[in-house]
């Protein structure tokens, strides 16, 4: 039989709140930052790990830049610059070149010379929170690494009737997430796992705004459950299945 406890309330699991590793960077005007310290000023950090040589990572370039700029007092994101289809190391002249194609004043970018944030393929997205140090997110789901970013920074706002992001919590069923208190307007609910995969994806919430997502073939670890509707992400929430 398979339990399901919520670790937003922090007393589950170690795992999910523990501090991550810190990690230093520079950037190719030697500007120096590493990941506790912009945690530090209480900004939620995101990484996108980008190869030069990626025509999908150039396609949404503009658009992170848009996000970053429209963010910056919350979210600080950086640019873990890579390359996808080679194990090179970028220089910082195709990295300068980079920044000033896409116009990415408001983005940190450096070389990912470690390939510290590089897993299999680009684009792929990592965040981090200020609240306890703790590892949000890390994927290749774009849009779900930048909702998480800003559920963790408050800017998800919350329309007229609607209930609160903290009134929505997720319970224990045998084999199942049950879900309660999902705001108005959610139509989609879906369980995604920590590499950006849709495990499970219900459309419809019933009329006391709940529902449930069955878990009795699924493997034991950490998921988001993320109620959506027809205009973006209107919560996360972490929940471990074991």
């Amino acid at each position: 039989m398979k339990n399901v406890y919520t670790i937003f309330i922090s007393l589950i699991t170690l795992w999910a709140s523990a501090q991550v590793t810190d990690v230093s960077v520079t950037d190719c005007n030697n500007n120096m930052s590493s990941i506790h310290t912009v945690l530090g000023t209480g900004k939620v950090l995101v990484v996108a790990s980008d190869g030069l040589d990626c025509s999908i990572c150039k396609s949404k370039a503009p658009a992170l830049q848009s996000f970053a700029a429209q963010n910056k007092t919350k979210i600080q994101v950086w640019g873990a610059m890579t390359f996808t289809y080679s194990n090179s190391t970028p220089t910082c002249t195709g990295v300068d070149n980079w920044v000033n194609s896409y116009g990415w004043t408001d983005i940190y970018a450096f070389v990912d010379a470690n390939r510290h944030w590089f897993m299999s393929g680009t684009p792929r997205y990592t965040v981090y929170s200020p609240l306890d140090s703790s590892l949000a997110y890390q994927g290749f789901d774009e849009n779900l690494a930048l909702n998480t970013a800003l559920q963790i920074a408050g800017n998800t706002t919350v329309g007229i009737g609607e209930l609160s992001q903290k009134d929505f919590y997720v319970s224990q069923s045998p084999g199942a997430v049950r879900l309660h208190n999902l705001p108005k307007g959610v139509n989609t609910i879906q369980l995604v796992s920590l590499t950006g995969q849709v495990v499970k994806s219900i459309t419809g919430v019933s009329e006391d705004g709940s529902q449930t997502l069955l878990t009795s073939n699924m493997s034991a670890g950490i998921y988001l459950v993320n109620a959506q509707n027809n205009n973006g992400f209107k919560v996360v929430k972490k929940v471990y299945v074991k």
